[in-house]
């Protein structure tokens, strides 16, 4: 009988060892949790810091024009001649301050539609990938590295009725 106090401590000792080794791993595993959380939103950050790459030119039919909101491009159009920052231009930005391409009509004329075509290194061209912007804001870009390739953005003016 010596031994039961003994192996009562002792097993309280183990029942009170394993709630303690329990509450430890819920620590470790919250405290993964936090960390994979961080480490993610580490991630999306420096995605968002990198440098972005869209090689663009603007063509325009019709009286208008199209500019992005740092002047980086301003085409305008009196349907006839074609003037100012058209491109072709290499952009570079950041994820989350892409340049949107905005299109204005001239007096009596109003935005329609864009269309878009990328030439590549070897001369071939495709139709821009994905469904078209339907207002007069327009945004693209080739990712984290310059491609090479030329996107040729044109907006399409029509007389207003």
């Amino acid at each position: 009988m010596r031994f039961a106090p003994r192996l009562l401590e002792l097993a309280i000792l183990v029942g009170w060892i394993s709630a303690t080794s329990c509450e430890s791993c819920h620590e470790r595993r919250d405290a993964d949790v936090d960390r994979e959380v961080d480490e993610g939103s580490d991630a999306e950050e420096r995605d968002d810091n990198r440098d972005n790459f869209w090689r663009v030119r603007i063509a325009i039919v019709g009286h208008g024009s199209v500019a992005t909101q740092a002047t980086l491009l301003a085409c305008s159009s009196d349907g006839v001649h074609t003037w100012g920052e058209c491109g072709p231009r290499l952009v570079k930005f950041k994820e989350r301050t892409p340049p949107l391409l905005r299109a204005t009509g001239a007096p009596g004329w109003h935005f329609d539609h864009w269309e878009a075509v990328i030439s590549t290194r070897t001369g071939s061209q495709r139709p821009r990938a994905g469904p078209m912007p339907d207002g007069d804001v327009y945004l693209d870009g080739f990712g984290y590295a310059d491609t090479g390739e030329l996107e040729t953005v044109t907006a399409v003016f029509t007389p207003a009725r």
